[in-house]
């Protein structure tokens, strides 16, 4: 019985934080005026780190379904932040999502406001217990992950 509560007050705090981070940034992207949205803004920060991306593996990457990912793109596109390229390798056709210099420019503007957020929404926790947290969300991330193995 204590461990189904303790395990729905996990649940519910993951939920919770995720939700709280997201209205914050929304908030901030508001008040700063940016022309993106934060999760436009993980798109440009994915592809600015690796030039060679493809849409499939930003869909893995992000946990967006392919649908979801053509609206982002499409969106970056008409505002210039990002290209799109078609690409044959091993018989199959890709599309590699390359970042703009605008949209190098932006994100740029963007990170140091990020990083200032992060710092704030971090304010009062130990080193480690940050390691800690990354160290069981990286577990559950790798739980869900791995194929359902029946017990």
């Amino acid at each position: 019985m204590l461990k189904e509560i303790f395990i729905n007050l996990i649940g519910n705090a993951i939920v919770a934080s995720g939700r709280a981070i997201k209205v914050h940034n929304l908030n901030l992207y508001n008040t700063y005026k940016f022309e993106i949205t934060p999760e436009q803004y993980l798109v440009l920060n994915m592809i600015n780190d690796d030039e060679h991306l493809s849409q499939n593996k930003l869909c893995e990457l992000l946990y967006k379904d392919k649908s979801n990912m053509t609206r982002l793109i499409s969106v970056l596109e008409d505002k210039g932040l990002v290209t799109k390229t078609s690409q044959s390798e091993r018989g199959k056709q890709l599309n590699i999502i390359k970042i703009t210099e605008k949209g190098k420019n932006l994100r740029a503007l963007i990170t140091p406001v990020m990083i200032e957020s992060r710092k704030k929404y971090l304010e009062g926790i130990s080193q480690d217990d940050m390691y800690t947290c990354i160290k069981v969300l990286s577990q559950i991330q790798h739980n869900l992950e791995s194929p359902f193995k029946e017990k």
